[in-house]
């Protein structure tokens, strides 16, 4: 994993007080940061006003490992209200973001990329269903932690939920529904399917006009949630295959409890209890008729298992064929200071204490992670509390994991050059220099 933290001063706006000094931001030679008389360690540097820049500086030497090598990427922002975490993520106004940029990049490199084997050169025929679903598009979920919960942007702001599976694994998913024949049906969130840059920027934008906003303590149109952008270079063969791994789960489910249910009914004939709660055999055989449904719901299993771990075969297939990897971009709610400025409704006041409990739980994640890297513990992950909040564990595999040795992660902490704003900002500095130690450890 590599991982680097970059500081991003907003220039002074219009609203701030224009006779007060501006906050300096000093990046020495040595590395260090200095600010007034204090000085942070271990940050990859400052980047510039201009999106374009920080972009070429942050997120575009990405780019081309996610296209074809595999890599997973995050570029998340963090900063107190009114920063610049939107604007440097999603941009403003006719200024692009780093993530419309790199979408345009992305789409460039697919283009002009190897792929796992011979799908770009498939890729540049006009005629996309020729080759069965070898063109590579990039496939995008896009999704909010609004008040503690998940919400699709791009299916009506339906409910989501955050799950761990038993290797550990962070799933972000639909709700559960139930087949006309008992199948249970655990879907991934809403996926969009984009050809071209224009068809993912359009998808974007349609998401984030279905994002919480709402009045913070600094402007009226400010984010009031966790915005998570998620894109993925696919073929519709990798789609499939992993459709089809849904659709196999769902039948293990129901074969699997009439079959357990089965062997209990056999099994509560011969054996009896007795009057201490002890159970004794009882004498009788199984009925004939009764094992001979149960080994052919035995065999039934069989069969939807093998079914399973052949969906999951093709699904490591197509992957390997397609050989693109993933690129989230996060733009976090900004830090809260409750008790400033304009008067608070309760919905207001929800929702700053969610983002802060949220940003707090992620602060003591990296914290705990730091500490414990220190220590040399081989098991970390096991001492991190990332269950605690679901932006802990939506982040985990970018800032907690250590096992992912293709993972890269790019941290923007946003802080104001206004003086008003420099006790904001050097929480802000904190937070990302104890980030930036943490990756250094990891290292």
């Amino acid at each position: 994993m590599t991982s680097k933290v970059f500081l991003r001063p907003r220039p002074l706006a219009a609203t701030d007080v224009a006779d007060v000094p501006a906050v300096s931001f000093l990046f020495q030679d040595d590395g260090s940061l200095v600010v007034g008389d204090k000085r942070f360690r271990h940050l990859a540097g400052v980047l510039p006003a201009a999106n374009n820049d920080a972009y070429a500086r942050a997120v575009q030497p990405l780019v081309p490992a996610v296209a074809d090598a595999g890599v997973m990427a995050c570029c998340f922002a963090y900063g107190h209200t009114g920063s610049g975490k939107t604007h440097t993520i999603f941009g403003y106004g006719g200024d692009d973001g780093v993530c419309q940029r790199a979408v345009h990049d992305l789409f460039a490199a697919i283009a002009g990329g190897t792929g796992g084997s011979d799908v770009s050169a498939r890729a540049s025929s006009d005629n996309a269903e020729e080759f069965a679903g070898g063109r590579r598009l990039v496939q995008a979920r896009f999704y909010e932690l609004y008040n503690g919960k998940v919400f699709d942007l791009l299916n009506a702001r339906q409910p989501g939920f955050v799950r761990l599976d038993a290797h550990g694994d962070v799933h972000v998913r639909s709700a559960t529904t139930m087949g006309p024949d008992g199948e249970v049906l655990t879907q991934s969130l809403h996926a969009a399917y984009a050809r071209d840059a224009d068809e993912l920027l359009a998808v974007i934008t349609s998401g984030r006009r279905l994002r919480a906003e709402g009045t913070s303590e600094l402007h009226d149109e400010s984010s009031r949630s966790h915005a998570v952008l998620e894109l993925e270079v696919v073929t519709r063969e990798l789609a499939q295959a992993r459709q089809d791994v849904v659709v196999a789960e769902s039948r293990v489910v129901p074969v699997g409890k009439a079959r357990d249910g089965q062997y209990i009914a056999i099994q509560s004939k011969l054996y009896v209890k007795a009057a201490d709660g002890s159970y004794a055999a009882s004498g009788a055989g199984p009925d004939p008729a009764e094992q001979a449904r149960l080994d052919e719901l035995q065999a039934q299993m069989h069969v939807v298992e093998d079914v399973l771990a052949q969906a999951k075969k093709r699904v490591v297939e197509a992957k390997a064929r397609c050989g693109g990897g993933s690129l989230v971009f996060v733009d976090l709610a900004g830090a809260e200071y409750t008790g400033e400025g304009l008067a608070r409704n309760s919905r207001e006041l929800a929702e700053a204490k969610e983002i802060n409990t949220s940003l707090l739980a992620l602060k003591e994640c990296v914290r705990r992670s730091a500490q414990t890297q220190a220590q040399k513990d081989a098991d970390v992950a096991s001492h991190i509390p990332f269950r605690n909040s679901k932006l802990t564990m939506v982040l985990k595999p970018f800032l907690l994991d250590r096992s992912r040795a293709a993972a890269h992660t790019v941290m923007v902490a946003t802080v104001s050059s206004a003086e008003t704003h420099r006790s904001k900002s050097l929480n802000t500095i904190k937070y990302a220099a104890l980030v930036a130690d943490a990756f250094k450890q990891e290292a």
